[in-house]
């Protein structure tokens, strides 16, 4: 039997996009998912549900990945990504942050008309609820994702010494992250139903599995896309051991930044001498699959807070320019976050019974770019991951720049009162350039924002995997809608711009003439 459109991986782009074309009866949609699904909210997991840790081990892939260049430099890291109905978007931290007006920008300078700002606003009004600001012309108030904000006295003492710190210094109030043009500091947008992660699996899939025209297979993996020629017709699905071929009209892969890629290359698409040296029948041979790959690092300043707080998690942000920036408008991103360190692969940290709060310096605007590759033909071995963080010299010089100042906001009024202990870095690493440069070496990390590896561009751009469509090049009936196919990576997080890519693709599926214009 024809599964109709296949959809590969259930997290914001695929939640979104299986949503969005199920709202058509005439529409059949089968969405694949490796790893399991909780129908019911009593059935979720309480790291699942809860709005407030990041959940990176139990519903995860395990990956692991070189962050620096050459590997021998730090052991592989943890490189956490979703496994589960809802994907990445069901572990985050529940930050609903839009990539700004420069980013698309850069995506139109490349070539990709239909992704101006213009033309993206409508579909981020589309997919939100907005709870504070739904009435402004630029949100909206009617979407399957509630976007709120916590007000101050709902934040940790903490925050708001931090934001006090921050205004002191000269940096603007910013009501709203996702305004057009907003920097400064502020609460920052979460999406969130009470204490509850409003990932794809309880927002856009919670309605839409109840139709008829929906099925979602999940604990089920997708080991490769099949073709006819250069003609995508279905997928090779496991379950339990046993492996069947599901036919399709179309497949769309939305399995994220490695997965998606990964699929690509298994299933014939991919740099030549790769998939002929691993004996993967070549179907498009294209160098682009898996290079590009994008991340934001982050370097901490790790604290222990002298008073209990209940108000954890991220409700804060400041966003600035660096002074090394070369042009880059709001490079960086400092987050004030009430959070288990272990979930940002602060592994074995006695916190003394006490919370910690961390200082997060998240490079918005990196330079360096990583890349992935095939370690084996066989779909379960994982891609060999070379995320390749601080390549470029500018990227440390700005982080160096962003951690001194969380140091001095931490060692000074008003948030020192707040503090018991710095953990991480001490002042004589802060104070010596090598000292500082080595540091960050050592414990940079990842923001869970993978992204690129599968990015846009027009036919004739050696770099680009998929059109500005998102139709994969070379082929026919196979489309990708995931944070692979970003020109670069946001300067926002990148969940609600993988929703957006999502309601996209599911408007050019459904009407194919259709333009934002």
């Amino acid at each position: 039997m024809n599964a109709g459109t296949v959809i590969v991986g259930a997290g914001s782009g695929g939640g979104a996009l299986a949503a969005r074309l199920t709202e058509d009866p005439a529409q059949r949609v089968t969405l694949v998912e490796a790893g399991p699904d909780f129908p019911r909210m009593e059935d979720v997991p309480e790291a699942v549900a809860d709005a407030y840790e990041m959940s990176v081990e139990g519903q995860d892939w395990g990956l692991q990945a070189f962050f620096l260049e050459p590997p021998e430099l730090r052991e592989p890291q943890p490189y956490p990504r979703g496994r589960l109905v809802g994907g990445s978007s069901a572990v985050n931290a529940a930050i609903a942050q839009r990539a700004s007006v420069e980013d698309f920008d850069a995506w139109l300078a490349g070539g990709n008309d239909e992704w101006s700002w213009e033309r993206v606003l409508p579909y981020f009004s589309r997919l939100e609820r907005d709870l504070d600001y739904g009435e402004e012309p630029y949100h909206g108030d009617a979407g399957p994702i509630p976007i709120m904000r916590h007000q101050r006295d709902e934040w940790a003492a903490s925050g708001r010494a931090f934001e006090r710190a921050c205004l002191d210094r000269g940096h603007p109030p910013c009501p709203d992250h996702n305004e057009p043009g907003a920097t400064g500091i502020g609460p920052i947008p979460r999406n969130q139903i009470g204490t509850v992660r409003a990932s794809s699996l309880v927002t856009y899939l919670a309605e839409a599995r109840e139709r008829p025209n929906l099925t979602i297979l999940s604990d089920t993996t997708c080991t490769r896309v099949l073709f006819e020629g250069t003609r995508a017709v279905g997928v090779e699905i496991e379950c339990d051991g046993r492996r069947e071929r599901l036919l399709a009209d179309r497949v769309v892969l939305c399995a994220g930044a490695i997965h998606t890629p990964h699929l690509l290359m298994l299933s014939g698409i991919g740099p030549a001498d790769v998939l002929s040296r691993f004996g993967i029948e070549i179907v498009v041979a294209n160098e682009a699959v898996g290079q590009n790959l994008q991340d934001h690092p982050f370097a901490p300043v790790l604290t222990l807070l002298r008073e209990p707080t209940q108000n954890v998690g991220v409700r804060a942000e400041l966003k600035f320019t660096t002074a090394a920036s070369g042009g880059l408008k709001d490079d960086m991103m400092m987050f004030p976050s009430v959070l288990d360190p272990a979930t940002m692969n602060m592994k074995d940290v006695d916190t003394k019974g006490l919370k910690a709060l961390t200082l997060v310096s998240l490079l918005a605007k990196p330079r360096s770019v990583g890349w992935l590759t095939l370690s084996s033909a066989d779909p379960h071995v994982q891609p060999e991951l070379h995320v390749n963080f601080l390549s470029d010299p500018s990227d440390i010089e700005r982080l160096m720049e962003s951690v001194r100042l969380a140091y001095e906001l931490a060692t000074t009024s008003p948030l020192r009162e707040e503090i018991a202990e710095i953990l991480f870095p001490d002042a004589d690493t802060v104070a010596g350039d090598e000292e500082l440069e080595a540091y960050i070496l050592s414990v940079a990390s990842t923001s869970y924002h993978a992204s690129c590896t599968c990015r846009m561009g027009p036919a004739g751009d050696p770099g680009a995997v998929v059109s500005q469509r998102l139709a994969v090049h070379g082929t026919e009936c196979l489309f990708v809608a995931d944070a692979s196919v970003f020109p670069n990576v946001p300067t926002g997080l990148t969940n609600l711009t993988a929703y957006m890519t999502g309601e996209r693709l599911a408007e050019w599926l459904l009407n194919p003439a259709a333009s934002a214009a």
